[in-house]
């Protein structure tokens, strides 16, 4: 599942006479958002912490507005520069640097998976949560920088269930890279997670992550083998 986007087709090119990156709905987007929301609130009452649904429609839009990007910079939280918006598409500048899972991925830049913790703690610690915090979701500037993008499903929430998925669909994302890189990057965002937050991790997340990775997975051994191992 790594680098397809679910609801959006990806293409590089130019506007205005910038690089950027140019996001167009597919048709069925609005069914993959129902599908995503209800996986998600079914998952809470599995687990015994039933939460509410992310609100759909226009908020999602509204998530990757100018206003929820000037919440997270006040959070110490980059984000690419918007540079166009509407129902169906989103222009947003081009980050040089790739994805922070094409970086695990081939070993390098195990501190920047730190880095990803402490966003994600600043983020909870302002009672949001991004719900879908995979590994991808995190560009590298040419800086060494991580910036945060695909904003859609950002929701006020201080929930076990809903903080707990932030740590495991970060984990479950990277949780088919090799048991030692997978153990060092886990340890290094954990670590990070817990310094930031002032607090440790919610329990649930392992169990979360243990399902989130069957579905994340691009090698069914290497996960597989991690599961087996914590």
């Amino acid at each position: 599942m790594h680098f397809v986007n679910w609801q959006r087709h990806v293409r590089r090119g130019e506007y205005e006479g910038r690089k950027v990156v140019i996001k167009t709905n597919k048709k069925i987007k609005g069914f993959r958002d129902f599908i995503l929301v209800f996986a998600y609130t079914l998952t809470s009452v599995l687990v015994l912490h039933p939460s509410s649904p992310h609100p759909l429609g226009a908020k999602l839009l509204q998530n990757e507005s100018i206003g929820m990007r000037e919440m997270l910079r006040k959070l110490e939280i980059l984000i690419p520069t918007l540079l166009y918006i509407s129902p169906k598409v989103l222009i947003e500048e081009f980050i040089e640097g790739g994805n922070l899972y094409t970086l695990l991925e081939n070993e390098g830049g195990p501190s920047l998976a730190g880095n990803a913790g402490v966003l994600t703690a600043r983020l909870h610690n302002a009672k949001l949560v991004f719900l879908d915090n995979k590994a991808e979701n995190y560009l590298i500037n040419t800086q060494g920088q991580l910036i945060r993008t695909d904003l859609s499903f950002i929701m006020r929430d201080d929930s076990v269930f809903s903080r707990s998925m932030d740590i495991a669909s970060f984990l479950a994302s990277i949780m088919d890279l090799r048991g030692s890189q997978y153990r060092l990057i886990h340890d290094t965002f954990i670590n990070a997670y817990e310094k930031e937050m002032g607090d440790s991790c919610p329990y649930l997340y392992i169990i979360l992550r243990n399902i989130l990775a069957l579905g994340f997975s691009s090698n069914r051994g290497n996960t597989f083998m991690n599961l087996l191992k914590s």
